[in-house]
């Protein structure tokens, strides 16, 4: 499987398949596929409680699964609201934490799992993240150019809520919200998320003011 990104601040996500290869995606995500390539419907969680889930992280229920079943290369395009965002999640133990409605395609079936978070809520990124696990890459609407944060062991982070694109899942039990009078009159509101390490942060370059 070859992917190549295109576009600079609105990004597509071009994938080439090879025979009988998979490739997973939100409805609605899709923008074309090349005959030859077969597109079908899943359904992510089944039951009542799992229907629950997926509308409480923002995501459908339906999946579309699409499969190279000719014996050449075919192409296919798919693209969220602006732009893309891989995350390896086979380096990544335990998944990631993320906004809720982050998740457009994957190279391969990922569970998404509605994670409550009282900080998140009083931080302004939501009372409903996302948890994405699987041994994958994974693809997360993003806008803007985003940036990698490795922290180590012991060191912390402040970052502004609307900021926050996705963390290492292990990390949420070291994300809680930071307030701070000088930070509303900086124009940054009430209170910003303070992330310790070890792990990875990613936010992105816009500021939402």
């Amino acid at each position: 499987m070859n992917v190549k990104l295109i576009g600079h601040d609105f990004k597509s996500l071009q994938v080439e398949l090879t025979h009988n290869e998979k490739f997973y995606c939100e409805k609605g995500a899709l923008i074309y596929y090349e005959e030859g390539i077969h597109s079908s419907i899943n359904v992510f969680d089944k039951g009542i409680a799992g229907v629950l889930k997926r509308k409480l992280t923002g995501e459908s229920i339906f999946q579309v699964e699409l499969c190279n079943t000719n014996l050449n290369p075919k192409k296919l395009m798919v693209a969220g609201r602006v732009g893309m965002l891989p995350v390896n999640l086979k380096n990544i133990s335990g998944g990631i934490i993320c906004r809720a409605g982050y998740y457009v395609a994957s190279s391969d079936k990922v569970d998404i799992d509605a994670k409550l978070n009282l900080t998140s809520l009083i931080g302004g990124t939501g009372l409903i993240m996302q948890k994405i696990t699987g041994h994958c890459t994974v693809f997360l609407d993003v806008v803007g150019t985003p940036t990698t944060l490795d922290l180590a062991a012991g060191q912390t982070v402040f970052v502004d809520e609307k900021s926050f694109i996705c963390m290492n899942a292990d990390m949420q039990n070291r994300m809680s919200s930071h307030f701070s009078g000088s930070n509303m009159l900086g124009g940054e509101g009430l209170s910003m998320l303070k992330i310790t390490g070890p792990g990875t942060v990613y936010v992105t370059s816009v500021n939402f003011r």
